[in-house]
């Protein structure tokens, strides 16, 4: 299951389908921070305003949520709060489609695996292969 408590968005791409609009902009711009962490919600304005006008309070409310969340750890200070990410993004990737795969896969019967398999066709069958190879890796690790 993945690990932060959120409402899942299935027709959303990427990550939007576990983060609000705001709180994925925010976490990319914290992410691709180009400079030493930790960030303040100042910086993260100063760098969101060359791309999209956002109130403090919205960036701070969302930044908190994110931190409610697990994505950012705060550190507070008398003049300002200062937060760094708790992942990569890879790895957020990683531990939220690995949750949601394993949940998935937990309540699988033959008819969905079917269905599993002839969606993965339709969308490319390159990765009907690429599932087929590593069925086969993983069985060979258990010869």
């Amino acid at each position: 299951m993945p690990s932060i408590k959120s409402v899942i968005w299935p027709n959303r791409e990427g990550l939007g389908k576990f983060l609000g609009d705001l709180e994925l902009f925010l976490m990319d711009l914290i992410w691709n921070w180009p400079g030493a962490y930790p960030v303040t919600v100042k910086d993260i304005c100063a760098v969101a305003a060359q791309q999209r006008t956002l109130a403090y309070t919205s960036v701070l409310s969302t930044m908190s949520n994110l931190v409610k969340k697990n994505l950012l750890r705060v550190e507070k200070t008398q003049f300002a709060h200062r937060y760094w990410p708790t992942s990569t993004r890879a790895e957020f990737e990683q531990r939220m489609y690995g949750g949601l795969m394993n949940q998935i896969l937990k309540d699988l019967s033959s008819p969905q695996i079917s269905h599993l398999v002839g969606s993965l066709e339709e969308q490319d069958s390159q990765l009907l292969d690429a599932l087929y190879q590593e069925i086969q890796r993983r069985r060979r690790q258990y010869d």
